[in-house]
């Protein structure tokens, strides 16, 4: 019998990641476009918004990490 354990973190390790790559993109998005996509403001570069996305990015993908390691 498979320990599901193993395969509940990868599994969960495998969604991080994929938060991490949207929340990156939705980073690079805010950062270089102006928009007003989920602001209220007038259409500018959203500097608040894309920093936002990237802690989101990087604390995702150091979740993942160590969810990834922890089945090693």
């Amino acid at each position: 019998m498979p320990d599901t354990g193993h395969t509940r973190n990868r599994t969960l390790a495998a969604v991080l990641i994929a938060i991490a790559v949207i929340c990156l993109a939705l980073a690079i998005f805010y950062f270089t476009q102006k928009t007003t996509f989920l602001a209220g403001s007038p259409a500018k570069i959203q500097i608040k918004h894309g920093l936002l996305f990237a802690v989101l990015a990087i604390v995702s993908a150091v979740g993942a990490n160590i969810l990834w390691r922890r089945d090693s």
